[in-house]
């Protein structure tokens, strides 16, 4: 009868040191899948924060530009916004363009020429575009691999 009663405490001490392992193993599962997905919310919570800045930068500059807006290329063919102003008798440009995996800006006196590596980086992006239709200017910018877009009405 001793035997009997062993056998059903070891059973029930194996049962339950089962029960506990299969509670940890999930318990550990559950840790290291929400831990990826936390990840992942994070690395696009990051990569929409940079399009939302650069679009937001970009159209409120656009906005606070009293004279006019032309679009140029670089050397390497990526679109730059052109923003020109007269300041004391002087006319002075700021360009906004994508360079090296950046949206950049440069604020500098018209009649200096350009150079992109010299820009001030405001965030990073894998592209901008920028295109005149009729009256408003629309402008795309490209991270994460997904385009953001948006379109500016110009006043003349």
């Amino acid at each position: 009868m001793n035997e009997r009663r062993f056998g059903l405490r070891a059973a029930s001490g194996l049962s339950l040191f089962l029960t506990v392992a299969v509670f940890a193993l999930m318990a550990l599962l559950t840790v290291v899948l929400g831990a990826g997905v936390y990840r992942s919310v994070v690395g696009r919570a990051e990569v929409n924060h940079e399009a939302r800045t650069a679009m937001a930068y970009i159209t409120g500059k656009l906005r606070a530009n009293t004279g006019s807006t032309t679009l140029e290329k670089t050397e390497v063919g990526n679109d730059m916004l052109v923003l020109s102003e007269e300041i004391g008798g002087a006319d002075y440009e700021t360009r906004i363009y994508a360079h090296e995996g950046a949206l950049y800006e440069v604020f500098a006196a018209a009649d200096i020429d350009f150079a992109p590596e010299e820009g001030q980086p405001i965030a990073a992006l894998d592209g901008f575009s920028a295109q005149m239709e009729e009256s408003a200017l629309r402008l795309t910018v490209r991270a994460g691999g997904e385009d953001y877009t948006a379109h500016v009405a110009l006043w003349e």
